[in-house]
C-alpha cells in the first residue's frame, strides 16, 4: 500500500502557503495559489506516495505555523521528514535551526558549526534545497558582511521574516 502525505494550504500576511506531511513529519512548504509546486516537491520527495488533501491531519502544524507568521510565537519545533535529503544538508538544516529567534548567521559561521569550515558555499547549496522554510528558518542566514543577499525566496520575503523576528518580543509567545 503506498504512503499517504497529506496535504493543505493556510492563509499568512505574506500570501498563501501550502504544507506537505509524511507520518514522519513536515516534507514540503510552499507559497502560491495552487498545489502544483508543493505536488512535485511532493513526487519528488517520496516517490510513489500519494498525496491527499487532509488539513485535519495537519491542523496542529498549521496553527503553529499561523502563530509564527502572525508573530504571536517564535517557536516552529516541528519534525521534519529528512529522509530525501543528503547528510551533509541535514547537518545545515539542524545548525539553521539552532539560529535562535530574531538573530542571524553567516554562512560561514554555518559552515564551522558543521565541521566545514571551508564550505560557506555548500552551506549555501544545501538551504537552496530545503523546502521546508521556516521550520527551517533560512532567512536567518546572511552574508559575513551583514548583507541579507544570497536566499533562493525573494528577497522582500526574507527581509519581511527578519523584520517579523526583530519586532519586540513583548507580545510573542513560546510554547
Amino acid at each position: 500500500m503506498p504512503e499517504t502525505v497529506a496535504f493543505a494550504s493556510f492563509e499568512t500576511p505574506i500570501g498563501r502557503h501550502w504544507l506537505a506531511a509524511s507520518s514522519l513529519g513536515v516534507l514540503a512548504i510552499t507559497r502560491g495559489d495552487g498545489p502544483m509546486e508543493l505536488l512535485d516537491d511532493v513526487a519528488r520527495l517520496t516517490p510513489g506516495a500519494v498525496p491527499q488533501p487532509d488539513p485535519e491531519r495537519l491542523e496542529g502544524t498549521i496553527h503553529q505555523l499561523r502563530a509564527y507568521f502572525d508573530g504571536e510565537s517564535d517557536l516552529l519545533d516541528l519534525p521534519l521528514d529528512t529522509r530525501s535529503a543528503r547528510p551533509f544538508d541535514i547537518a545545515v538544516w539542524n545548525a539553521v535551526r539552532a539560529i535562535p529567534f530574531g538573530s542571524t548567521a553567516s554562512y560561514g559561521e554555518i559552515a564551522v558549526a558543521v565541521g566545514r569550515p571551508r564550505a560557506a558555499r555548500a552551506v549555501g547549496g544545501a538551504m537552496a534545497r530545503c523546502p521546508v522554510g521556516p521550520v527551517v528558518p533560512c532567512h536567518r542566514v546572511i552574508h559575513a558582511d551583514g548583507s541579507v543577499g544570497g536566499w533562493g525566496g525573494d528577497m522582500g520575503t526574507k527581509r519581511w521574516l527578519l523584520d517579523l523576528e526583530r519586532r519586540p518580543t513583548g507580545r510573542l509567545r513560546s510554547g
